[in-house]
This record gives structure tokens, sequence and C-alpha cells, in this order.
């Protein structure tokens, strides 16, 4: 896209650079599960994004995931009312929300279509089925994994969509130099460190150098 680009937010036209500069736009953390997307979204919001969520609130229980908890700090995700929640993410500049991918019809519809930038989680994909088979106790299969993630982001780079690839080691290993990559991304003009003490390295389990694969 370029400065011409044209879009429309509340009955006026704004062109891209405007809507970059006044922070009109939209982030959307996009990402597999086990792959740091809720770490993610939540250093957007640490950043100031409004990222619209629900998964934390008092009510909200995680049967599914038996005695043990993956995510202590929270998921942030949307697990309720998710065209409600879409509404208010269009309703409201400088906001989005954690998406799983595949990202497909109305969810993409929405990226598309919003003035959007793309944070795409990336892991290695034996560190994500080695994970996931430890978390949620099903049969995830690597190649699906590999697959998913060239597939999500070749869509985002054939729609023309403003992203970045933030690797989930880089991140872990590197937490004040990737945050700030990401904040300079989403024209944050907070201060990154209560984003980086978020950071957990103990929460990276299922190193790659560490693993045994086909586990």
């Amino acid at each position: 896209m370029n400065s011409r680009t044209l879009y429309k937010i509340n009955s006026y036209e704004l062109p891209e650079d405007e809507i970059i500069t006044q922070k009109l736009f939209h982030v959307f953390v996009f990402g597999l599960p086990r792959s740091g997307t809720s770490m993610m979204t939540h250093i957007c919001e640490l950043l100031g994004v409004t990222m619209v969520h629900t998964s934390e609130e008092k009510k909200h229980e995680y049967k599914h995931l038996g005695e043990y908890h993956p995510n202590p700090n929270g998921f942030f995700e949307v697990t309720r009312d998710t065209m409600e929640h879409f509404l208010q993410i269009i309703a409201t500049p400088y906001s989005g929300c954690k998406m799983i991918i595949p990202v497909n019809h109305l969810r993409f519809d929405l990226v598309k279509m919003l003035p959007s930038k793309v944070i795409m989680m990336w892991r290695d994909p034996e560190e994500i089925r080695q994970s996931q088979n430890a978390f949620y106790a099903h049969n995830a299969d690597t190649a699906f994994i590999r697959t998913a993630l060239v597939q999500e982001k070749l869509k985002l780079k054939e729609n023309g969509i403003d992203h970045i690839i933030v690797e989930y080691r880089d991140i872990i290993k590197d937490p004040s130099g990737y945050i700030t990559r990401v904040k300079e991304f989403i024209r944050s003009d907070r201060d990154i460190d209560e984003a980086v003490a978020f950071v957990n390295p103990d929460a990276y389990r299922f190193d790659r150098d560490k693993i045994v694969e086909g586990l």
C-alpha cells in the first residue's frame, strides 16, 4: 500500500499516511496455539493498543485444560460473542485482537477491510507440535503445522497486508530488541519496560535444541 491508499473512517476518506500518524489503524496478532500469541497480544496491550479479549474474565473457566494451566498469565482471546467484539474493534481505532490461524472468511475479511497491521508469531513446527500434544492432549501433526504457517504468511503477503513476522524464540532471547521492533511497527509511544518484564523465559518449554524429534 502507498500513501495515496484511501480508507473510509467514520464516513471520511483518509489517506494511509494520515491513518498511520494518527494511529487510526488496527492491530491483529496471528499465530498457532503454543506459538507465543498470548504473550504478544498482551505486549501490544501494554504498548497501548486496545486488545479486545474475554478469556481472562473471572467467570471464564478452562475446564478443557485439566489441572495444568499452560498460560497462567492469560490467553487474551475472544471466547464469546465474537461478532459483538468484532464490531467493537471496527468502532475503535488502535484496537485489535488475537486470531488463531488459519484466519479465514469473516475474520480475514475484517483484517482486509480495516487499515490493519498484523504481527504473525512464528515458531518451529516441531516445538509447536510437542507443546500442543503436551498441553491439549491431542495428536498434532508437524506437516500440517508447517503448512498452516507458510500458507498464512503467503496470504498476508499476497493480500498486501502490512505485517511483520516475529519468532517466539527470538523474543524470548532478546525481549528488549524485539519489543522495540514491535513498538516501532505499531507506532506505540509507550515505554517498553513493562512489556519486556512480561516476557517470561521460563515459559519457553520444548526448545528445539533440547527436544527429541517425533516424541
